[in-house]
């Protein structure tokens, strides 16, 4: 069973955002361009994932979370894709490198082959698999599971992959070979119960964190004044909504809406900063009644702190550091 799907992580959204709002010419575009077509491709790779999963119904109760970022003795760790079975769980790790990759073993290194023929050492996901491992063993041990979790990498369709020597002891596969291998899974010795699996999911999907991201302004050391304020019309993805007759009304389209505001909003925290004034609000979508933007502040998954001028408005669902 499905307990929690993946949503489009802060880090594609944001990328997305400046893009809009940082004029073409802005010396950080290419920059910007660059990662955004990484985060692009790795989310790419994880939906990919996650629709041939959708052929893994086992008989058998089981349940999939995925996206789940938790914590564990102070520190946080972020799990692609978790399968949990009655006899074990397995933590999945979706990688999508843009070049082909060369593993080799004695030590295990994983390489990226450029075009042209250089070659980089990169971060190896067994190491970062058997960190996550590590914290969820404790995470459970303090809620008195004990299961066996193992550790499996998934490429996409398309990357092209070369062992050398011999291939690592934790497997490594391609996204549609997933099903068939969770479809091989020896689930024999039952360890938890349908119950129990229900209960560890809903307690996983309580303690999950939102992975927060500090403003990308910040990031990539961007003047905010650089950022272009304005709603953007969803239909037509221009800059310029205008508020009136109790509305966001795009001149260009025609399209017209009451909730167009939000995503300015989570423009604002994903860009700018962590908190937002009633002043900021109007200066970000361009009204000039602070009567109607406290109405419409009032109307977002806003919180707001302080009285008066000392006001301010941060989100309401807590967010986790990293």
């Amino acid at each position: 069973m499905l307990y929690k799907k993946r949503t489009m992580p802060n880090e594609l959204k944001g990328l997305l955002s400046l893009t809009r709002r940082l004029p073409a010419s802005h010396e950080k575009q290419s920059e910007i361009q660059k990662e955004l077509y990484q985060y692009k491709a790795g989310y790419e790779g994880e939906q990919e994932y996650d629709k041939y999963m959708t052929e893994f119904t086992p008989a058998y109760p089981h349940a999939i979370l995925h996206d789940l970022y938790l914590k564990q003795n102070g520190f946080y760790f972020q799990i692609d894709s978790l399968l949990i079975t009655p006899s074990e769980i397995v933590v999945t790790e979706v990688k999508n490198y843009s070049y082909k990759t060369v593993i080799t073993s004695s030590p295990t290194q994983f390489i990226k082959v450029y075009p042209n023929g250089d070659r980089k050492v990169v971060r190896s996901p067994i190491v970062e698999v058997e960190r996550k491992i590590h914290f969820l063993q404790q995470w459970l041990k303090s809620r008195n599971i004990d299961i066996p979790i193992s550790g499996l990498i998934i490429f996409k369709h398309d990357n092209e992959i070369e062992f050398q020597n011999s291939e690592p002891e934790m497997k490594i596969a391609f996204t549609y070979e997933a099903p068939s291998y969770f479809r091989e899974l020896n689930v024999q010795n039952e360890i938890l119960k349908k119950q129990m699996i229900a209960k560890l999911s809903r307690e996983m999907l309580q303690q999950h964190k939102e992975y927060t991201i500090s403003p990308l302004t910040e990031k990539y050391g961007i003047d905010i004044n650089d950022i272009t304020p304005g709603v953007i019309c969803p239909n037509c993805d221009r800059i310029g909504m205008q508020w009136a007759k109790k509305k966001w009304n795009c001149a260009h389209c025609q399209h017209s809406g009451q909730t167009e505001h939000q995503k300015a909003v989570e423009d604002w925290f994903l860009l700018i900063q962590p908190k937002m004034t009633n002043r900021e609000f109007r200066y970000f979508t361009k009204i000039d009644n602070r009567h109607v933007a406290r109405g419409l502040l009032a109307k977002t998954n806003l919180q707001v702190i302080g009285e008066r001028k000392a006001a301010h408005y941060i989100f309401k669902k807590e967010f986790a550091a990293q």
